[in-house]
């Protein structure tokens, strides 16, 4: 999922779940759940890019994940909870960086690895897209009632 989903997610659980003893490790379960979801994503087209644009595109997403949460949540919830739970909402896939882009092949980089790869259910586009925009935008819709 692109990790602009998780940090709406995690925005949104942050607005709902208040409490952070709740909230960090119901958002952390979030990301495993939201990719079980078919879903599209940038690695799903499997083209072979630079390091170089996968960073860039990598984290051009989750800033705008970042940006657009806080846009949307930024008078219910402060920012001292708000930016933590959409970072927690994206860390598996922070983790999973430096296996991609450092070759880092050893645990915990090569172990979150593995779990995210059975977990993630792909679906091309246009369908994985917009299966994923509606689940979002529910999430948040169901949050900002």
């Amino acid at each position: 999922m692109l990790v602009t989903s998780h940090a709406l997610v995690g925005a949104a659980i942050a607005k709902l779940i208040p409490n952070p003893y709740l909230g960090y490790p119901i958002n952390l379960c979030s990301h495993f759940l939201l990719d079980l979801i078919p879903h599209w994503d940038f690695r799903t087209r499997k083209i072979i890019h630079s390091k170089t644009r996968t960073i860039a595109v990598s984290l051009s997403d989750a800033f705008i994940g970042f940006f657009l949460g806080w846009l949307i949540f930024k008078s219910q919830v402060t920012y001292a909870y708000l930016f933590p739970m959409m970072f927690i909402a994206q860390l598996p896939d922070w983790l999973e960086a430096p296996f991609h882009i450092l070759n880092w092949s050893f645990p915990p980089f090569s172990t979150i690895k593995k779990l995210q790869s059975r977990l993630h259910h792909k679906l091309n586009l246009p369908w994985g897209l917009v299966l994923q925009i509606l689940v979002v935008v529910l999430v948040v819709l169901i949050a900002k009632l």
